[in-house]
């Protein structure tokens, strides 16, 4: 795996979007997404990057390590949380839709027996 998408990794595992992270190591958007995507970066703006997502620099340049192994503990269960959050909102979204096609199908049917008394 390439430096960029161990730092695309370890920065989604932050919960940092490009901006962010740009942000707080003083460059551009532009440049993290080509960092991320090439897996070119100069020493100095390397050194910005560990810093911010706290990774040690000589881990991430000379290891093959795995996604997983950029995530600590808190941001694993920090992600479950969000999923699980995520999982019971459609839950209730798709209860909703449900009670308002019900709807909509009752209110049709009254339409339609106005219409009949008229």
């Amino acid at each position: 795996m390439h430096l960029g998408l161990k730092i695309k990794i370890a920065r989604v595992g932050k919960g940092l979007t490009q901006e962010q992270l740009a942000e707080k190591i003083d460059k551009t958007r532009p440049l993290i997404s080509s960092i991320e995507q090439s897996g070119k970066v100069n020493h100095y703006t390397l050194k910005k990057i560990c810093k911010v997502l706290n990774l040690d620099i000589n881990t991430l340049e000379n290891s093959s390590a795995e996604p997983q192994e950029y995530y600590n503990v808190k941001d694993q269960n920090k992600l479950q949380d969000q999923l699980n959050q995520m999982s019971l909102e459609l839950s209730y979204l798709k209860n909703l839709v449900e009670s308002q096609k019900d709807l909509i199908t009752s209110l049709k049917g009254q339409i339609i027996l106005l219409q009949k008394g008229k």
